[in-house]
C-alpha cells in the first residue's frame, strides 16, 4: 500500500484507551502522514429542540471532518470491532481492524453483533489485537491476526509522588470483565490484612460490584478525567490491577509511573520477567501487595518496570512496526 514516498496516508478512526491518539501522535513526530478522528462528542445531544439541533450540527461537523480526512487517505485503521460499518460509507477505503477486548471477547459471542465483527475481520486488509490473551478469540475470526502491544506515552504521565499516608489503589472498575469474584475476594483479604496498619484501600466508584467493594472496606472515589485518574495512580504506594491475569492500559501506565503494581499475570503471555508484585496464591498476593505498600520506593527500585515498559510498549517502536505492516499491504482502493 506504500505511496511513492513509501508512507501510506492512514486515518485512525474512533479509539479505545487513547491507543489511536497515542499512535498517531508518535507517528506524526516521525513524519508519518497519519491522522486521527475520534468518535463524535455526544455530550450536548438531547431530546429537546436545542439538543436535537446540537446533534444535527455535531453529525454534520463530524461527517465533514471524516470526508476531509478520508478523501485523500489510502487506508482506514478502525478501532473496535463493532465499528467496522464505517468502512461501508462513502468515500470507501481499504481498512484494517484493531480489536481491543470486549469487542472480540464478548460482543463477538453475541449473535446480534457477530456478523458485523466477522464481516470486518473477513474484509480488512489486516487485523490487530491489543492484548496477548485475545489471540484465542481473534485468531478463530481471522487466522493471520497480529498482536500489537498497547503503546504507553510516558511523556503524558505524572511523576510518582506517593501520598503521605500509605495507599493501595484498585485501578479497574468492579465487575465480571475485570475479574469479578476474584477481584472482590482479593479486596476482602486486603481489607483484613491492612487493619490497624494505617494503609488505606481505594478504588473507583464504577462497575456493577462497586457497592460490594465498599462494603468490604474499599474507599470509593468518583470516576474522573484521564488526567486526574493518572494523578490518582501516581499517589498510590501500590496499584492493584484487574484480577484477570492481564495487563490493561491502567496497569501499564502504573508500571510506567513507577508504582509497584500487582497483577497475577498468566504465565507465558508477556515477554521476559514481568515487573509486577502480587503473584501466586491469594495469600501470597495479599502478602506481596501489603509489603510493597509498606516499602514502596525500595520495591519499585527492584522491579525495573519503566525499563520493561520502554522495551515492550514504547509508542515509537510500535509505530515503526505498524508502519511496516501498512507498507506491506496491497495497493489500491476498493
Amino acid at each position: 500500500m506504500a505511496r511513492n514516498d513509501g508512507n501510506p496516508r492512514v486515518v485512525h478512526l474512533f479509539d479505545c484507551a487513547d491507543v489511536g491518539a497515542t499512535l498517531v501522535r508518535a507517528a506524526r513526530a516521525q513524519g508519518q502522514p497519519w491522522s486521527y478522528l475520534p468518535a463524535r462528542d455526544t455530550a450536548y445531544d438531547g431530546v429537546d429542540l436545542q439538543g436535537r439541533a446540537n446533534r444535527l450540527r455535531g453529525v454534520a461537523g463530524w461527517t465533514a471532518r471524516r470526508w476531509a480526512l478520508t478523501l485523500p487517505a489510502d487506508l482506514l485503521h478502525i478501532h473496535f470491532g463493532t465499528r467496522v460499518d464505517i468502512a461501508t460509507r462513502w468515500p470507501r477505503r481499504s481498512f484494517v481492524v484493531h480489536l481491543h477486548g470486549t469487542d472480540i471477547r464478548e460482543f463477538y459471542q453475541d449473535p446480534r453483533q457477530r456478523a458485523k465483527i466477522q464481516w470486518g475481520a473477513d474484509n480488512a486488509q489486516a487485523v490487530f489485537y491489543a492484548t496477548p490473551d485475545l489471540a484465542e478469540y481473534a485468531l478463530p475470526a481471522r487466522s493471520d491476526a497480529r498482536y500489537l502491544p498497547n503503546p504507553v506515552d510516558v511523556a503524558e504521565l505524572p511523576g510518582w509522588q506517593p501520598a503521605p499516608e500509605p495507599r493501595i489503589v484498585f485501578a479497574s472498575r468492579w465487575g465480571a470483565a475485570k475479574g469479578g469474584t476474584e477481584q472482590l475476594e482479593l479486596a476482602s483479604q486486603l481489607a483484613r490484612a491492612v487493619q490497624g496498619t494505617g494503609i488505606r484501600l481505594q478504588g473507583l466508584d464504577w462497575g456493577e460490584n462497586a457497592a460490594k467493594a465498599a462494603e468490604l472496606g474499599v474507599e470509593l472515589v468518583p470516576v474522573m478525567s484521564k488526567t486526574a485518574y493518572l494523578q490518582w495512580l501516581a499517589k498510590a504506594h501500590t496499584v492493584v490491577g484487574q484480577s484477570t491475569g492481564l495487563l490493561g492500559m491502567s496497569e501499564l501506565q502504573a508500571l510506567a509511573i513507577g508504582v509497584p503494581t500487582a497483577s497475577n499475570v498468566r504465565p507465558g503471555l508477556y515477554p521476559g520477567a514481568v515487573p509486577v508484585v502480587g503473584r501466586g496464591s491469594l495469600e501470597e498476593q495479599v502478602d506481596s501487595i501489603v509489603a510493597a505498600a509498606k516499602d514502596a520506593r525500595a520495591v519499585s527500585a527492584t522491579l525495573g518496570a519503566r525499563a520493561w515498559i520502554a522495551e515492550h510498549h514504547d509508542p515509537d517502536k510500535i509505530v515503526q512496526e505498524l508502519a511496516a505492516v501498512y507498507s506491506s499491504l496491497p495497493a489500491g482502493r476498493p
